[in-house]
């Protein structure tokens, strides 16, 4: 049971998160017509496809699966894209209007819900794949990240997967977002197998590299020195 403190303290984290996010809307560092971005985009989808066939997750078209902080469904509308149905796929988010654009964007079908998902509606273990992606960085108070886990694991079937995408290193020039290093994942989703690896050219450095040679950022970013997130799947025991 929450105490009134401990909603108070997440009442003040979700309106931080909200004024954060606003301030971030039409940014051009997030447009597909950025090269850095695009770059960055199709490596990941690479990696993400090459974790889903090591573990047995080929065929998503009967796999119900929510993704955490949805957004505008970019990522819902890539699992579509690699084979999952859309009547399987759930989306929550806190911001409305990125809601709205979702419901607008991805197909009929794609159930998408305005909420905190640290208080999900949806009974325990419906879902085979749960993910989020750079979620976990941009919340700084520790027992909201714990909350979040909670209720990702308990709304997760047994022999399903969390799918992991963030920060593991901060950003001097965005306080607002704090890197999230394995020990941290460890105690957050405690008694799990955690899988994770280094991806992710550093965005300032993909930007500054990949008009002039995309092979040569190929390159780095498979060295991995220069990789800022953490990609990898969690499972229970």
């Amino acid at each position: 049971t929450m105490t009134d403190e401990s909603n108070a303290d997440l009442e003040s984290e979700v309106m931080r998160i909200k004024s954060v996010y606003a301030q971030r809307q039409g940014s051009v560092r997030y447009s597909w017509i950025n090269k850095g971005n695009l770059f960055r985009v199709q490596q990941l989808e690479r990696d993400i496809l090459a974790i889903l066939r090591s573990r047995d997750f080929k065929n998503l078209h009967d796999k119900r699966i929510l993704e955490i902080g949805c957004g505008r469904g970019q990522w819902l509308r890539e699992f579509i894209k690699w084979g999952a149905s859309p009547d399987n796929l759930t989306g929550i988010d806190i911001l409305p209007d990125r809601v709205v654009n979702a419901k607008q964007l991805c197909p009929q079908g794609v159930q998408i819900h305005c909420g905190n998902a640290v208080k999900l509606s949806f009974a325990n273990a419906s879902f085979d794949l749960v993910f989020q992606f750079t979620v976990f960085s941009s919340i700084l108070d520790m027992t909201v990240k714990e909350m979040l886990a909670r209720e990702m694991l308990r709304v997760l079937k047994d022999g399903g997967l969390i799918l992991w995408y963030d920060f593991f290193c901060n950003n001097p020039s965005n306080s607002d977002v704090r890197g999230i290093r394995k020990h941290e994942i460890a105690h957050l989703f405690p008694n799990c197998r955690i899988d994770l690896h280094r991806v992710s050219l550093l965005p300032p450095l993909a930007r500054l590299l990949v008009p002039h040679s995309w092979l040569g950022c190929y390159a780095l970013e498979r060295v991995r020195i220069f990789n800022t997130h953490y990609l990898g799947v969690i499972r229970q025991n």
